[in-house]
């Protein structure tokens, strides 16, 4: 059986009749249709290369099973990488087309950029493995047996940029440059970008003094450069936590160090400071006993020998009481909201006045005089618009002008 040859497309391009064609077009035609084909390759190219890097993010949401952890990942440094890759498996398509020798291309620089290319992809699958398998290990051991996993947390997250360092030189090599020329530029480099972030090597320094000290764990609520959060990870740059309102914050690691830091749950439990007002006309020794009462009566309030109350200030228009009492960290918030509850209804129960501040309007005599007139001549005229119409007297009297002339 004899093949059916199938032309190429720059062959059916180039076989069509220009014979009537102006002169000027069939002479542009031969370069069009070759220059035409290059772009149609790259738009190809361009195609199928994010094709498979959107395929790469696919898997790599299908394999992580938490959406925050995929985020967080370098997933994104993998798709990138196979996205290169297939631009690179194609790349022959629009050279061949321009007229390069393709072969020649690929047989030099070929076996270098696959080989740097999956030195890449296999050193960011292999750093988030080991990451996330350190993770959970740290998560383990503190689920199990309260173990900290703060310095685990943060050796996985040491170990995943090393291995990228390690993996960016393997990859160098594998591209040619020689070792020797490889760590002069390294070294150049590191030099270069030392001074340039001076800021980012003094947070992974703090990174690592707050790993070797661990002022606070994963999962303690702190207190930290103004913010309030709890933390959720720390990497040898940043700290991140996230706030009562579920959003994330992340604080370079520097500032964390320097700043003073507050760990609200370092101790199992916490005191309770709280402060209630009464009126200089309540029995103070009733009010002192209620908020002691009250307080001993909360079940989640430790200790009650030493729940302490007494007078705190005599203030402008208030006694002020203060109350201290031991209750466990986790529990802290909603003691203080029932406290606060208990002891307004029970004061509203015996009699105590809680004070608030009353605004009280002061005039001098000369405004309220000059207001009183105002107010009477607005009361006058409202009395004069009312009144009825009155008449003339002279209307209702009969003309007597001609009297005279009757009697006459």
């Amino acid at each position: 059986m004899t093949p059916f040859p199938i032309p190429s497309p720059e062959q059916m391009l180039l076989s069509i009749d220009t014979s009537v064609w102006p002169e000027w077009a069939a002479a542009v035609w031969p370069g069009t249709v070759k220059w035409g084909l290059v772009l149609a390759a790259i738009v190809l190219i361009l195609a199928v290369s994010s094709v498979v890097k959107q395929a790469v993010l696919f898997v790599g949401r299908r394999l992580t099973k938490n959406k925050e952890d995929f985020e967080n990942s370098s997933w994104d440094l993998a798709a990138s990488a196979s996205r290169f890759l297939a631009a690179f498996i194609l790349l022959p398509l629009p050279l061949g087309l321009a007229g390069y020798d393709w072969r020649a291309l690929i047989d030099k620089y070929g076996p270098g950029v696959f080989g740097a290319t999956a030195v890449l992809v296999v050193a960011v699958v292999a750093a988030n493995s080991i990451a996330s398998s350190l993770r959970k290990f740290g998560a383990k051991a503190h689920a199990h047996s309260g173990a900290d996993d703060t310095l685990i947390a943060f050796s996985a997250s040491l170990v995943k940029y090393i291995i990228f360092a390690i993996a960016i030189v393997f990859a160098l090599s594998q591209l040619g440059f020689p070792a020797a020329s490889l760590a002069a530029v390294l070294g150049a480099a590191g030099l270069a970008i030392g001074l340039a972030l001076q800021d980012t090597l003094k947070s992974v320094a703090a990174g690592v003094m707050l790993a070797i000290f661990r002022p606070f764990r994963i999962g303690d609520y702190v207190g930290v450069a103004g913010l309030e959060g709890t933390i959720t990870n720390i990497t040898p740059f940043t700290t991140s936590l996230r706030q009562i309102d579920n959003k994330i914050v992340s604080i370079t690691n520097d500032k964390v160090w320097g700043d003073p830091l507050i760990n609200f749950t370092a101790e199992t439990r916490r005191r309770l400071d709280m402060f209630f007002d009464i009126s200089y006309n309540d029995d103070i020794d009733q009010a002192l006993t209620v908020v002691q009462d009250v307080a001993n009566d909360h079940p989640l309030v430790l200790m009650k020998d030493t729940t302490w109350v007494g007078v705190h200030a005599l203030a402008e228009s208030s006694v002020q009481l203060r109350l201290r009492a031991w209750v466990p960290t986790s529990d802290f918030v909603q003691v203080r909201a029932d406290l606060n509850k208990n002891v307004k209804q029970t004061f509203d129960k015996v009699g105590i006045s809680i004070p608030y501040p009353h605004q009280v309007q002061v005039d001098d005599p000369g405004s309220m005089k000059r207001r009183a007139e105002q107010r009477q001549k607005e009361l006058g005229l409202l009395k004069t618009a009312d009144r009825p119409k009155s008449h003339d007297v002279s209307d209702n009297v009969p003309d007597t002008s001609d009297v005279d002339g009757l009697d006459d």
